[in-house]
């Protein structure tokens, strides 16, 4: 028998190996499609959520913004973060140099009732403040910080007491920025190391850091001329209209808790004649002077105004009838130790008949009362000084 193959054998198995060179590449290439369809899926899934993810951020700022006052507004971002993020940590840090400028409250983001005599910020939870310094040293470029883990820059975050409960596996420091001014930060931290990864999109929560930043702004400067239609530009005491507002609250709340309340009454005495007889500016010294003698000179809680022309007043909580008497009599005795120079050299004497009412040794059905009580009381008194003068 010949050695040389079978032609037809040889035939077969070029068809064969074609043949399975063929089915190989189809699977190839059901595989291939097959990893594209995976691949497709996995980026439709992700830009769906990517979508829902937005489509929850809009929700979220439109649900924040709508918030009536700051604390409302922490309490909203921090329940929503919490609810549809399973973000547990949620806070803002304003920079120091508005700290400044606003004391916070919580019912609004306002000069406090107290800020004439008292700038430092109340403590409202969720809220904390950043150096200026702080702030440039690790955002210079204004651009988010993410990170996995703890390190320095977490310092900045707020509620620092539920950082000993709570392990922190990631975390983002958002700069909230209006009109290229940055405000502060949007903390957001979490215990799944996954939850914010350094390089990855950020572009959702730096929209809503700066919603935050612009409804912040537009807050300070509501803020800012509150103070101004609130503060007598001259003494830097609060103004009538401030009195107006507060008064009444605090007497609420004196009849709500059965605590004492003391209102008093200045007149500065002989004011007229140093007008006269030295001129305007020299009575505005003399009016300067008394109101750095009052903000001084009284506790953080009590409340100094200048109730119009050469009329102080002064709101004491917590203050009874005879403690409100010796305030009167410390501030008299300062007053005459203060001298206030006029433009001749002549030093100039600060006067002051006072009056007093104090709830609840005062009858007063509401605030009107007890300042138509003082009122009354300084009119006493004020008689009773110029009879003295006269013996």
């Amino acid at each position: 028998m010949s050695s040389e193959a079978n032609p037809k054998n040889i035939v077969i198995d070029a068809n064969k190996a074609l043949f399975e060179k063929i089915f190989k590449e189809n699977q190839d290439l059901r595989d291939s499609n097959q990893e594209l369809r995976r691949t497709l899926a996995t980026i439709e899934q992700l830009a769906r959520e990517r979508e829902l993810q937005h489509r929850k951020f809009a929700e979220l700022e439109d649900r924040v913004l709508k918030a009536v006052d700051l604390e409302n507004m922490l309490q909203e971002l921090k329940k929503l973060l919490k609810d549809e993020f399973s973000i547990p940590i949620a806070g803002l840090s304003l920079i120091g140099n508005i700290e400044s400028v606003v004391s916070l409250k919580g019912q609004q983001i306002m000069i406090s009732t107290h800020a004439a005599n008292d700038d430092e910020p109340q403590s409202l939870p969720g809220l904390s403040f950043i150096s200026k310094e702080d702030y440039q040293r690790f955002f210079p470029e204004n651009l988010p910080f993410i990170s996995n883990g703890y390190n320095e820059a977490l310092q900045s975050l707020p509620e620092k007491a539920n950082l000993e409960k709570l392990p922190i596996g990631s975390y983002a420091l958002i700069p909230m920025l209006s009109r290229g001014r940055a405000l502060g930060l949007l903390n957001l931290a979490s215990p799944d190391p996954k939850k914010f990864v350094p390089g990855t999109a950020t572009d959702a929560v730096e929209s809503l850091g700066r919603k935050l930043a612009t409804v912040i702004e537009n807050s300070l400067l509501m803020t800012q001329l509150r103070k101004l239609m609130r503060t007598d530009q001259l003494t830097g005491l609060y103004n009538r209209r401030a009195m107006d507002e507060i008064l009444p609250l605090e007497f609420a709340r004196a009849q709500r808790y059965n605590h004492p309340l003391s209102l008093i009454m200045i007149d500065l005495d002989d004011f007229k004649q140093i007008n006269d007889q030295f001129g305007h500016t020299a009575g505005d010294r003399v009016l300067a002077a008394t109101g750095k003698l009052l903000k001084d000179n009284i506790r953080r809680h009590d409340t100094g105004l200048r109730y119009g022309g050469d009329e102080f007043t002064i709101i004491l909580p917590d203050t009874d009838l005879e403690h409100a008497r010796l305030i009167i009599e410390k501030l008299r005795r300062l007053a005459a130790l203060t001298q206030v120079k006029s433009d001749c050299g002549k030093p100039l004497e600060i006067k002051m008949s006072a009056g007093l009412a104090s709830f609840p040794s005062t009858p007063a059905a509401g605030a009107d009362d007890l300042k138509k009580a003082a009122d009354l009381n300084l009119y006493q008194d004020k008689e009773a000084r110029k009879k003295a003068t006269l013996q």
